[in-house]
């Protein structure tokens, strides 16, 4: 069994930007780890310059689903086969410092810890050499909104502490395989395959809580991210500046950003913290999906498919609360942190 597993899900992004991907991961100070892009039904084919530029390489290999599985699809299937301690699906449009892997793998010394993520920076300095922040790890509030911490900030060391969060961002995190095996739904849907895509992760690290382990912050871990799809900086408080945002992102990621929040929202939460909470979480939603009505009307056509999921989202429920440790009060200490 090797120590870690890398996974990088491919789905139409050009070749320059894997390459960047796949090189830094290829070099890492970490000796026992492994390497592998999976093609998940782009609309081009990029093996041939992929194994060209790598196939030489023992820690690397190509894999093709054929077609696309989503995100959650896609890595289940890689979870299934890599044999690891570890596994990390690796976004690509992340670049890995040398000393990723092995400082952010240093928390797992834990036992209770089953996943970690590092400092998440933009790629590019600002013109004063200062770096923005793309995230931190996940904080979740009353309201059960889930956003990346510090995200579009300007790290000034306000988040150097490692400390235990709500949970992590798939992006460039790492997971204790046995805490998966602990928290899948079935024979082997690590992340909920319903989702397809977007909050995966928070659903899974909020199971993860539920089964009581934790989710850990390591700043010392650094990695660059670009990110196709991030949250709107100041949320309803600026009305022009999030409709904005919603409009400079495809219909179909709109509604899985909120059906998925939703989804994670009834899988997983319970308790005297949700009756607590019940009127800023059932505010929000109404007022967020009311807007988004207005500004995307195209996300009717997903109501569809939402109400033909839920029973299944519902079935999914069952199993989790029915396995959880977590007891409301423990859980409230994330719902209350700003």
């Amino acid at each position: 069994m090797q120590k870690v597993a890398i996974n990088i899900v491919r789905f139409n992004q050009d070749l320059a930007l894997l390459e960047k991907c796949i090189g830094a991961a290829l070099n890492q100070s970490l000796d026992d780890y492994s390497v592998t892009l999976t093609e998940n039904g782009s609309n081009d084919s990029i093996e041939s310059a992929i194994v060209t530029r790598f196939g030489t390489n023992p820690k690397f290999r190509f894999v093709n689903n054929e077609k696309n599985l989503g995100f959650a699809g896609a890595n289940n299937r890689f979870f299934r086969n890599a044999n690891s301690e570890f596994v990390m699906p690796l976004n690509p449009d992340t670049v890995m410092p040398p000393d990723y892997l092995k400082t952010l793998l240093a928390v797992f010394i834990d036992p209770s810890v089953a996943a970690a993520e590092g400092k998440m920076l933009k790629p590019d300095p600002l013109p004063d050499n200062s770096w923005l922040l793309d995230g931190t790890g996940m904080t979740i509030s009353r309201a059960r909104r889930a956003r990346e911490r510090g995200q579009l900030e300007v790290d000034r060391g306000q988040y150097d502490a490692a400390q235990d969060v709500f949970g992590v961002s798939a992006t460039a995190a790492a997971y204790r395989m046995s805490s998966l095996e602990k928290v899948k739904l079935g024979q082997s849907e690590y992340f909920d395959e319903d989702f397809f895509t977007y909050w995966e992760d928070l659903d899974l690290s909020w199971r993860l809580r539920l089964a009581g382990f934790r989710c850990s912050y390591v700043p010392h871990a650094v990695i660059y991210h670009s990110r196709f799809a991030g949250q709107s900086k100041h949320g309803f408080l600026k009305p022009a500046e999030f409709t904005r945002h919603i409009k400079s992102l495809p219909s179909r990621v709109v509604y899985w950003d909120w059906r998925n929040h939703l989804f994670s929202i009834i899988k997983n939460d319970f308790g005297w913290s949700f009756v607590r909470d019940l009127p800023f979480i059932a505010t929000r939603e109404l007022l967020l999906f009311g807007y988004l009505l207005i500004i995307e009307p195209k996300l009717v056509a997903g109501l569809p498919d939402f109400v033909r999921l839920l029973p299944r989202i519902l079935k999914k429920r069952k199993l989790i609360q029915k396995c959880r440790v977590a007891t409301s009060s423990e859980m409230q200490r994330w719902f209350d942190e700003r």
